[in-house]
């Protein structure tokens, strides 16, 4: 009986959970989104196969299509999940909007698989006036930059308090994710790919409209050109204008310009203009492009109007512009109080004319609109081009090179160095000899000119530091900027403790680590280039 029993019960628990089994897999092929544990009146949810624009709009009665539920969001403001691995067709409009701070409003997919929006010839995600909004988990599509779209794939407008996360946007004429006039807004883990204008553009229509945005862990690839746009530069990675407390920290931009359909000023991979506080960190600029014939094509620029600005800890290497642009168009407003350390260029300025690992032009020709500008303990590394270069048009003041490693070839400084002062550096070849503006050595360039000689003794070199190599890389992610092993000196280098005290002597405020994270001995380098031995 004992055993008749157990048999008995174990056939009815093996029934009840077969039930369960099919229960569940019925509600979860029938609508994925019942596996969100959310409460009706917090949330919409949307599924294109199953829904019905009839429904409550619940997770087991969702709703079917965007436009229905943009009418929704016009008379109550829920947060929006849509199903996995579905594509959806429209603009999903988000005006006048607020969430609050513990708990925004959100827009994602309701799955572990992604739903996609479809934009079409449009936006993707329109978020205008709203606060306290979270956009994530979603891939939105457009028809193309040539095919069709004119738009924008997520934009958001005169909103604050919202937040971009784990978007992959492409096939929009203008940019990817677009944003204008907002504050305390980030944009993190988007991958913005085949968009025409840029990959993300941040722009205000004053510098306070737009201000204290982050952009963290983000991916600008082959984002080629605007079509439409003929006049000036297009294909940009990650561009920020008419901004304030900026931070753009750990991102990638790489094969963006190369479809701009002009000749003249182009696409850089990430940058500034017209922007103050804008800091550049721990990101990787490589293998940007520009149209034929055109300028620029690099991979970062502080550029007109920019002020209080820093690019540090970056690497650009194999871009066809300028690895460090510097500059200043006519009509900007005053560049000025800008900063350049502990960053690495190799072989940039591969086709552009002119252009030099570190690249100085000021299109106003007035030098008074260009000043103050520190660069010191960098790499910069060229087998082709000049290591600095000044376009003819390079008016400016207060310029300083200090503690840097400088490696090139012939004429490692092109152009007029007026306004400019090094101290510091270490010169060496990359292969042939290198000559200095009118001499053949730092020796009797320092002597004839002053230039690298503090309290009259020479602060310059011109010896091979002792670079551990190889001077070339393949590195795609800044999460790994610490295996850049190229550019560490070895503990018998000449540059030991050779790096001028840039706290004492100059009253620079140095930052706390160099590019590997070692720490600055007693807040003072001691050796120039980007690696402090211990």
């Amino acid at each position: 009986m004992i055993m008749i029993y157990l048999k008995k019960t174990i056939l009815y628990n093996c029934i009840f959970l077969l039930f369960l089994a099919i229960c569940c897999k019925s509600i979860h092929s029938g609508n994925k989104l019942a596996n969100i544990r959310t409460e009706s009146d917090t949330a919409y949810f949307v599924d294109g196969i199953h829904g019905d624009d009839k429904n409550k709009g619940t997770a087991r009665e969702p709703v079917k299509t965007i436009s229905e539920i943009n009418r929704r969001l016009q008379e109550k403001a829920l947060s929006v999940y849509f199903v996995g691995g579905q594509a959806f067709d429209g603009t999903l409009i988000l005006r006048n909007i607020e969430g609050t701070k513990t708990h925004p409003l959100i827009i994602s997919s309701g799955d572990e698989v992604r739903a996609i929006i479809k934009g079409g010839n449009n936006e993707a995600v329109h978020i205008e006036n709203c606060r306290y909004v979270l956009v994530k988990y979603l891939d939105i599509i457009g028809n193309g930059r040539k095919e069709g779209n004119t738009t924008n794939g997520l934009a958001i407008a005169g909103s604050d308090n919202c937040s971009v996360q784990q978007i992959n946007a492409k096939g929009f004429q203008k940019s990817g994710v677009d944003v204008y006039n907002c504050i305390e807004t980030e944009v993190k883990n988007v991958i913005a790919t085949d968009n025409g204008f840029s990959g993300i553009n941040v722009m205000g229509s004053e510098r306070t409209k737009s201000r204290r945005i982050i952009i963290r862990n983000c991916k600008a690839e082959n984002n080629p050109g605007d079509p439409s746009i003929l006049n000036n530069h297009s294909g940009n990675g990650i561009l920020v204008g008419v901004s304030d407390s900026v931070v753009i920290d750990h991102c990638t931009a790489t094969n963006n310009g190369w479809d701009m359909p002009r000749k003249g000023n182009g696409p850089v991979g990430i940058w500034a203009w017209e922007s103050n506080s804008v800091v550049i960190q721990y990101c990787i600029s490589y293998r940007n492009k520009t149209s034929k014939n055109a300028s620029d094509g690099g991979g970062f620029d502080l550029d007109g109007g920019v002020t209080n600005s820093i690019i540090q800890y970056c690497l650009s290497y194999e871009n066809q512009g300028a690895g460090y642009g510097l500059f200043q168009y006519s009509g900007a407003s005053d560049w000025s109080n800008n900063v350049v350390r502990f960053c690495v260029s190799i072989n940039d300025a591969a086709t552009t004319k002119g252009a030099g690992s570190i690249f100085i032009w000021n299109g106003s020709d007035d030098s008074n609109q260009m000043i103050n500008c520190l660069v010191y303990n960098n790499v910069f590394y060229n087998t082709t081009s000049p290591v600095i270069s000044f376009e003819k048009a390079s008016a400016h003041k207060d310029f300083r090179f200090l503690n840097n490693i400088f490696l090139g070839v012939d004429q490692v400084i092109l152009g007029n160095i007026s306004g400019s002062s090094f101290l510091g550096n270490d010169w060496w070849n990359t292969g042939r000899s290198i000559k200095f503006p009118g001499f053949d050595n730092v020796n009797d360039w320092a002597k004839a000119t002053g230039q690298e000689m503090l309290n009259g003794k020479m602060a310059g070199m011109q010896v091979d530091p002792l670079l551990k190599g190889p001077f070339t890389t393949d590195i795609i992610d800044p999460w790994q900027l610490d295996k850049l092993k190229g550019f560490v000196l070895n503990m018998n280098s000449p540059l030991k403790n050779r790096g001028v005290d840039l706290k004492s002597v100059l009253g620079i405020d140095l930052p706390l680590t160099d590019f590997y994270g070692n720490k600055i001995p007693d807040g003072n380098v001691n050796e120039p280039g980007i690696f402090q031995i211990q």
